[in-house]
C-alpha cells in the first residue's frame, strides 16, 4: 500500500491526532541520506557536468564525505563519469579531474490516459523525457475488469518498447474519467466506464508493474501537464476546461491543484447549464444542425466557414461561459486554457479559435475581472502529459530526500 504523503500533487497525508506527534529525531542515516540527496541535486544543476571540488564547494560537506557520497551514488546508477574532454573538444590524453552527470535513464516512470474508446501509456526517463509510446483502441462498452487487462498489456508494450528493465519502473500514475478518492488509491464514480470503478485498476498495474501506481481524474492530470508543459507555466492560477466526451476542469490555484475535500474539485460536468433542455446535467453536446451533421461534421463546417456551423459552435462556447461563471469568479484565475478533442488535426484549429473567443466574449460580460484565454498547447497530449508529471513527482521526492534507496527495488513504496 502507498503512503499518502507518497504522491506530491495528489492528496494530502491526513493530519496527526492532537499529542501523537513525535519529535524530529536525525539518526546517522538519516543525514547520510540527507547529504546523498545534497550531492545528487548539486550534479544535476551544476552545468558544465561537475567535478569534485565543485561539489564540496556547493554541498559545503567535507571532501571525504563527497568522494564516499559520490561512489555511492555511482553504484545504485544515479550518476555516472562524464567522458572527459578537453579545451578543444577532443578526448585528453591525459588524467583530467573526473566530472559527474546525472543519469536520467537509471530509473522511468509511466502515465496512462484511459478513455472510453483507448488506453494511451508513456514511459519516461527520470527528466521526463518521452521514451516509448503505445496507444490502443478500445470498445466503449469493456467491462471493468477487461479495461484494466486492456490497460496492462499496453503499458507492458510501452515498457517492452523501452527496452527497460522492468525493475527500472519506479512509479506509475493512471489518468481516468471520473471521480477519485484523496489518496489517489480507488476510482470512487465513473459513470461513463462500465466496472471501471469497480476493477481496482491501482492494484492489477501495480502487481504486474511491481511498482506504485496512483490513479488521477484526467481533467486534473491536464491541468498539471498544462502547467509542466503547455501555456500554463507562468500562471499560479488557472483553470483548465477538459471537454470532450464528457466535460471536467482541473484548477490550479497557488501553484497547487486543487483536489476538495473528497477529490471532486473541478466536476464541472454536474452543472445544470442555462438554457439546458436535458434531465441530466452538463453542457447539452453539438446536436445535428439542417443539413444532418453531427458534431464533428459541424465542426468541420465551422472550420471551413459554413454559416450554420459557425454559428452553432458560437453558441456552444457561448453556453460553456455562461456555465462555468460562477465557478470562474470564485476561483478569480488569471489563466482558462481550453483543452478538447473535438478538434484533432491542425486543420480544424479555426474551429477551435472560434470557441474559445466565443467562450471569452461571453465570460467578459459575466466577470469583475477578466482571465486570459488560451488553447491547450499540448491537445490531445495533456493528460497523458499530466500522467507522467505526477509519477514523476513522486520519485523526485525520493531523490531529493533519500536518492540512494532507490537502489534497491521495492524501496520506493515504502517512502514516507
Amino acid at each position: 500500500m502507498v503512503p499518502q504523503t507518497w504522491w506530491p500533487l495528489g492528496g494530502l497525508p491526513e493530519p496527526s491526532a492532537p499529542g501523537r506527534e513525535l519529535p524530529a529525531v536525525v539518526g546517522v542515516g538519516d543525514l547520510r541520506a540527507t547529504n546523498a540527496a545534497a550531492v545528487l541535486a548539486a550534479v544535476r544543476t551544476t552545468d558544465p557536468h561537475p567535478r569534485l571540488a565543485a561539489l564540496v564547494e556547493a554541498t559545503r560537506l567535507s571532501r571525504p564525505t563527497v568522494e564516499a557520497i559520490v561512489e555511492e551514488l555511482t553504484d545504485c546508477g544515479l550518476i555516472e563519469v562524464a567522458p572527459a574532454v578537453s579545451a578543444r573538444g577532443q578526448r585528453s590524453p591525459g588524467r583530467p579531474a573526473r566530472r559527474f552527470r546525472f543519469r536520467p535513464h537509471a530509473g522511468f516512470v509511466v502515465g496512462v490516459d484511459v478513455r472510453a474508446r483507448s488506453v494511451s501509456a508513456c514511459v519516461a526517463d527520470l527528466d521526463g523525457r518521452t521514451v516509448a509510446v503505445e496507444r490502443r483502441a478500445v470498445r466503449a462498452d469493456l467491462s471493468g475488469s477487461a479495461r484494466a487487462r486492456a490497460v496492462t498489456a499496453v503499458v507492458q508494450r510501452a515498457v517492452d518498447g523501452s527496452g527497460a528493465d522492468a525493475r527500472q519502473v519506479w512509479a506509475a500514475t493512471v489518468g481516468t474519467p471520473g471521480l477519485v478518492n484523496r489518496s489517489n488509491s480507488r476510482i470512487r464514480q465513473a459513470d461513463n466506464l462500465r466496472g471501471w470503478a469497480e476493477a481496482d485498476i491501482v492494484t492489477v498495474l501495480g502487481d504486474a508493474l511491481g511498482c506504485p501506481v496512483a490513479v488521477e481524474n484526467d481533467a486534473n492530470l491536464a491541468a498539471l501537464g498544462e502547467q509542466w508543459r503547455g501555456v500554463g507555466g507562468a500562471a499560479d492560477e488557472m483553470v483548465f476546461v477538459l471537454l470532450g466526451e464528457r466535460l471536467g476542469a482541473g484548477v490550479i490555484t497557488g501553484g497547487r491543484l486543487l483536489r476538495g475535500h473528497r477529490g471532486a474539485a473541478g466536476e464541472i460536468g454536474f452543472i445544470r447549464f442555462p438554457g439546458s433542455t436535458s434531465a441530466q446535467p452538463g453542457l447539452e453536446p453539438l446536436v445535428p444542425d439542417s443539413a444532418g451533421r453531427e458534431g464533428t461534421g459541424i465542426v468541420g463546417g465551422a472550420a471551413s466557414g459554413d454559416p450554420e456551423a459557425v454559428a452553432a459552435i458560437t453558441s456552444y462556447g457561448r453556453r460553456l461561459a455562461a456555465g462555468i461563471a460562477p465557478v470562474l469568479l470564485a476561483l478569480d484565475p488569471a489563466l482558462v486554457v481550453l483543452g478538447t478533442s473535438l478538434f484533432p488535426v491542425p486543420g480544424l484549429l479555426p474551429a477551435a479559435e472560434l470557441l474559445l473567443g466565443a467562450a471569452e466574449e461571453e465570460a467578459a460580460s459575466l466577470l469583475v475581472d477578466l482571465p486570459q484565454w488560451r488553447l491547450s498547447a499540448l491537445g490531445d497530449e495533456a493528460v497523458i502529459t499530466g500522467a507522467v508529471r505526477f509519477a514523476l513527482s513522486s520519485v523526485e521526492e525520493v531523490l531529493r530526500t533519500r536518492p540512494t534507496s532507490l537502489a534497491a527495488r521495492g524501496t520506493l513504496a515504502e517512502h514516507s
